[in-house]
């Protein structure tokens, strides 16, 4: 999980030294941004244990503007996370004798956030800007997940691309897709590993 989330910030992070060639300062900007995710995928068994998962996101967002070039810009973002889904495959053991397994669908609910944030976007001084970004951060789940063997508590870390779209008034519009990764880090007895394929759109709605 740790690889994961060094690995997904480092596709960003060089760039850094290319975006600080101008002497335009920063911006701060405020959004909000949801998703969804229709199902989950296991072809990295390293980390996506559970298929057939469907995951569920709204989420506010700070970011900050780096010095930029007419070509590349670097922004920091930090998500603040109230609500979080997740509905997914498991098991139910009931009984003693006889021992009574059924096939159940439990949903999750969550909160947390996502503060180690890196978004580059390219073309920043157009209205169409085609973007990269990654995210590492932590969930709080209001039950234990996946079940008695799993905990509360959870890493996430994504990496994406997506276009943001410059509105009038410093506002914009965004939408995108998200690899997001849910695991407990190996700390229950069973990590089950969520991997989702989240698409989410967001609208930035105060830039300074």
């Amino acid at each position: 999980m740790k690889t994961f989330i060094f690995a997904s910030l480092c596709v960003l992070i060089p760039m850094s030294a290319v975006c600080a060639q101008t002497d335009e300062t920063g911006k701060n900007e405020f959004a909000v941004w949801g998703g969804f995710s229709p199902d989950s995928n296991t072809f990295i068994k390293a980390f996506g244990r559970t298929p057939d998962a469907r995951f569920g996101i709204v989420a506010f967002r700070y970011s900050r503007r780096f010095n930029n070039s007419d070509s590349i810009n670097l922004k920091y973002t930090a998500d603040v996370v109230p609500a979080v889904f997740l509905n997914y495959p498991d098991f139910d053991v009931t009984g003693t004798n006889p021992v009574i397994i059924q096939t159940v669908r439990p949903t999750r609910y969550a909160f947390g956030v996502a503060p180690l944030g890196l978004q580059m976007n390219f073309r920043p001084r157009k209205r169409v800007q085609p973007f990269l970004a990654a995210s590492g951060g932590l969930l709080y789940f209001h039950k234990v997940t996946p079940n008695f063997t799993g905990t509360r508590f959870a890493y996430t870390a994504d990496i994406g691309a997506g276009v943001e779209f410059k509105l009038k008034e410093k506002r914009a519009v965004t939408v995108g897709y998200k690899y997001y990764h849910v695991s407990n880090g190996d700390r229950g007895t069973e990590n089950p590993g969520f991997d989702n394929n989240l698409f989410y759109i967001g609208y930035t709605f105060f830039s300074r």
